[in-house]
């Protein structure tokens, strides 16, 4: 090995040790931290973790037994205005009838170098906010003084929860670098947690144990009556028990860059998550939280709130007899339940496992949560003798659940079975939905089909068919390079239901001013869209159409490329490398037709060729073919991924893929004039 090269390796070893031995204790921030310019591993960061210590154990008090007690200290490094975000901290505080968690003994600092010394701020109670988040959560928020660039903030606080279920996710990583965290998780021997881990990063776990005691004080009276006088004793009891110690110390993890097409990036950041599985008392029988799935649906099942909706028809008996009256026809009759209450109910945004205020009354007041509308669905579809269950759902938003976990469903829909055997999936929250068409929450999600006697199957909700969009110009250009023509999109499947969600309740002007900006059009004339209503069909967009900028024009030359508006100019995969998959939602289909007039007197001198381009393993593939016929240029183009989810070790082979995709798209025909 190099002299140079030794003593770069020298340097680095050495750096590594002073993190691992520098101590950082609350109050004591150097000028060096306080001078710091950028992080010296990633120049690109807002910000930096400093140093982040998270202690959280389960311990026992007289007075309130065990509670889950979290201890939080955290020195965050601030570069500039962009990083001003980390200047904020937000918790939220779980709460259930009496039970609440509450945070204590905050202590929080600003500092930054005025006049070459160290300024301190403190953080007084006016930048302390306490609110009502929703029914089961408060939020705890709190904005640190006097920040300004190249500041130094850190904070303290404990929460004490009487929650013991959950311990709330230990992050690992955030979107900014962390130069050095600690944590560390201790559970007495009575409690069994499952441990769940996300993202690529590797996690320095160690695991090891200690002896400990609880003491239980105990009082006896003795005495009394006529004779004697009335004392009391103390007795003190030592219960021994072992407590098992969860450690992970890392040092320079790296900032979670979120990629184009991430789904849902909490899958992927590095973290730790803990789940109670069973309690264990010294001469007590076992009792179980959460292990199989079949516990836990069976335990959602059995909760009135859930399983005992279901059991109630009286609310809505004389409306559905009404409605499905003489009908025999098994879809005609799914399709007007369906209908009737998606129309009848409106969804309150709130996502929820099991019923709030119940089916009965949320029938009656016309509102409800995922859980009341989708449970009362299910009942009224089963009332009138279709094959109907719940379905459990964990949306997009949350962790994939590997392991069975009572907290990882926050949602139901419905699923029918036909008598052949066929499957519709139902959420009457979604006002465009209509059967296996779903919102972007649950698509994305996963879930368990929960049958009568509390078993459960997984359901995957990803279509397996790619959507379209098929894009039609007929157009002509002008031999000033001016592009004039008729432009319409036809939208399917999860392609029209997203553009109901996003655009249905705009008004026209505001659809046009999004098409115009969308394809930079000069001008739109004639505009209309077709199909926004008609639930279950595509949605059409028609206009004339100007462009100014579509062709180059040289002395007797025209270069334009024939896609037009239509072409992507830059590769939205940019990184040399991805840790994580790319997540389209569903598969998808682009097919564009273009037909362009050429101008009188001119000719086509070059053109692009036919080309198709596969991905590996029938992923997907793109097809260009380019033709000259009867005064045409004629243009049909198809862009097709068949999966909603390409893996990792594909990335770079995707990226290529999109490669030669832009720079197809991109070439010209070349017209000149006779």
């Amino acid at each position: 090995m190099g002299k140079l090269k030794m003593v770069g390796v020298c340097i680095f070893l050495t750096i590594i040790q002073n993190i691992y031995s520098q101590e950082y204790k609350f109050g004591k921030v150097s000028k060096e931290e306080l001078l710091e310019k950028s992080n010296p591993l990633d120049s690109s960061a807002n910000a930096t973790v400093l140093y982040e210590n998270k202690k959280v154990a389960v311990k026992y008090n007289s007075t309130d037994g065990f509670q889950l007690i979290t201890e939080i200290f955290k020195r965050i490094k601030l570069y500039n205005k962009d990083g001003f975000d980390y200047a904020t901290e937000e918790i939220f505080l779980y709460k259930n009838n009496s039970n609440e968690e509450k945070v204590s003994s905050l202590k929080a600092y600003t500092y930054s170098i005025i006049n070459g010394e160290i300024k301190e701020t403190k953080l007084k109670k006016d930048g302390v906010f306490e609110d009502e988040y929703s029914e089961n959560y408060d939020q705890y928020k709190f904005t640190m003084p006097a920040i300004q660039e190249g500041a130094v903030i850190e904070y303290k606080y404990k929460i004490i929860s009487p929650f013991l279920s959950t311990i709330d996710r230990v992050y690992l990583q955030y979107e900014i670098p962390i130069k050095k965290i600690e944590v560390q998780i201790q559970t007495p021997e009575y409690f069994n947690y499952k441990k769940f881990s996300t993202g690529y990063l590797p996690i320095n776990l160690k695991e090891s144990s200690f002896n400990d005691k609880i003491i239980f004080t105990s009082k006896t009276r003795s005495g009394g009556g006529f004779s004697s006088v009335t004392k009391t004793s103390y007795s003190r009891d030592a219960v021994e028990h072992k407590v098992n110690v969860n450690k992970v110390t890392s040092v320079d993890v790296p900032a979670f860059k979120e990629e184009p097409f991430s789904g849902n990036k909490e899958n992927y950041i590095s973290s730790l998550s803990y789940e109670l599985s069973y309690v264990k008392y010294p001469n007590e029988p076992i009792d179980y939280r959460s292990t199989t799935w079949e516990d836990v649906t069976k335990t959602i099942f059995k909760n009135s709130n859930f399983g005992g909706e279901l059991k109630k028809t009286t609310y809505y008996k004389e409306d559905i007899d009404k409605l499905i009256e003489g009908e025999t026809d098994q879809i005609k009759k799914i399709s007007l339940i369906y209908n009737f209450v998606k129309q009848k109910m409106s969804w309150n945004k709130k996502r929820s496992v099991i019923t709030n205020k119940g089916v009965k009354k949320a029938y009656k007041e016309g509102t409800g949560n995922a859980a009341e509308i989708n449970l009362m669905l299910t009942s009224i579809l089963a009332y009138a003798r279709i094959d109907a269950n719940p379905v459990v759902v964990s949306t997009s938003d949350r962790l994939i659940n590997l392991f069975p976990t009572l907290n990882g469903f926050n949602y139901v829909i419905t699923r029918v079975k036909l008598a052949d055997n066929s499957v519709f999936y139902l959420d009457a929250t979604d006002k465009y939905g209509m059967p296996n068409i779903l919102p972007d929450r649950v698509m994305r999600g996963i879930g368990r089909v929960i049958a009568k006697n509390g078993t459960s199957q997984l359901v995957n909700f990803r279509p397996q068919k790619p959507s379209q969009n098929l894009y039609n110009v007929q157009c002509e250009v002008n031999p000033e390079g001016v592009v004039q023509g008729k432009f319409n999109i036809r939208r399917l499947n999860y392609n029209a239901h997203a553009y109901r969600e996003t655009n249905g309740a705009l008004s026209e002007d505001s659809k046009i001013e999004r098409l115009q900006k969308r394809y930079g059009l000069s001008e739109i004339e004639n505009y209309e869209v077709k199909g926004v209503k008609e639930y279950g069909k595509g949605v059409t967009e028609r206009c004339s159409f100007t462009l100014d900028d579509q062709a180059e024009v040289i002395e007797n030359e025209l270069f334009l490329s024939p896609l037009l508006f239509l072409r992507d100019k830059e590769n939205v995969f940019k990184s040399d490398s991805r840790e994580y998959p790319v997540d389209f939602g569903h598969g998808f289909s682009n097919v564009y037709r273009i037909n362009i007039k050429i101008p009188d007197g001119y000719q086509v001198v070059e053109s692009p060729e036919s080309k198709i381009f596969k991905l590996p393993d029938n992923l997907g593939v793109f097809s260009y073919k380019s033709d000259i016929a009867n005064n045409l240029i004629q243009l049909y183009v198809n862009e097709k991924i068949n999966v909603p989810i390409i893996t990792a070790q594909h990335y770079l082979t995707l990226k290529e893929f999109y490669n030669q995709i832009i720079q197809k798209e991109n070439e010209q025909v070349v017209l000149k004039k006779i």
